[in-house]
């Protein structure tokens, strides 16, 4: 199931390499609308999670949502297992290493977040994935070239995303030049743009 779905987003990305990252009822509406194939969900209430995963579903886009900003959903493998039972996402997103086997073992595709903040985080970070030997990692901030080629360089197996403070379509662009295969973004603008003017070195 897992490597269905990873084959699926690597075929999302490749047709559009912008994600929508979503934290509310209006942007989640906008994100639909888009010709983005992947949303992640950043924020929500336990109750609204089948609504959302039922719209998704019915828009063609893969939807991964983020474990710990689940209101009402334990921060636990159990919450895990409640989620990939009764919602049936296509992936989650999490920081926690134990959560991303988890979710392997349970049938989902897993994103591990890493915060990039300094030289020993991400020596940090990429002990964490090379241990859950996560398939797609998400670094943040996405802003910072040097790190996601070094990220990239580190992890030659896992598909990168560069999420946090994607605003403009020049960042974007960086971001995919240093080795990124997509950019998460919460900025909606740039859920519309066009694959092809990603391809442009440096925002140039």
């Amino acid at each position: 199931m897992a490597e269905d779905v990873l084959h699926r987003l690597r075929t999302a990305l490749e047709a559009q390499p912008v994600i929508a990252a979503v934290r509310d009822e209006a942007g989640l509406k906008q994100a639909l609308a888009t010709p983005v194939g992947v949303i992640f969900l950043l924020a929500s209430e336990i109750s609204r999670l089948q609504a959302v995963r039922t719209a998704a579903t019915e828009a063609g886009k893969l939807l991964f949502i983020h474990l710990d900003f689940v209101e009402g959903l334990g921060k636990d493998e159990a919450g895990l297992t409640f989620l990939v039972r009764h919602m049936r996402p296509a992936g989650v997103i999490t920081t926690r290493t134990g959560l991303v086997h988890a979710a392997r073992k349970a049938g989902v595709l897993p994103v591990q977040r890493l915060f990039l903040l300094d030289s020993q985080s991400l020596s940090t970070g990429l002990d964490a994935a090379r241990t859950s030997k996560a398939e797609v990692v998400e670094v943040l901030p996405g802003i910072v070239p040097r790190a996601i080629s070094a990220v990239r360089s580190q992890l030659p197996h896992s598909l990168i995303i560069a999420g946090g403070l994607v605003r403009t379509e020049k960042e974007a662009r960086k971001a995919l030049a240093a080795g990124a295969a997509a950019v998460s973004t919460s900025t909606s603008a740039l859920w519309r743009l066009d694959p092809a003017s990603l391809q442009q070195p440096d925002g140039e």
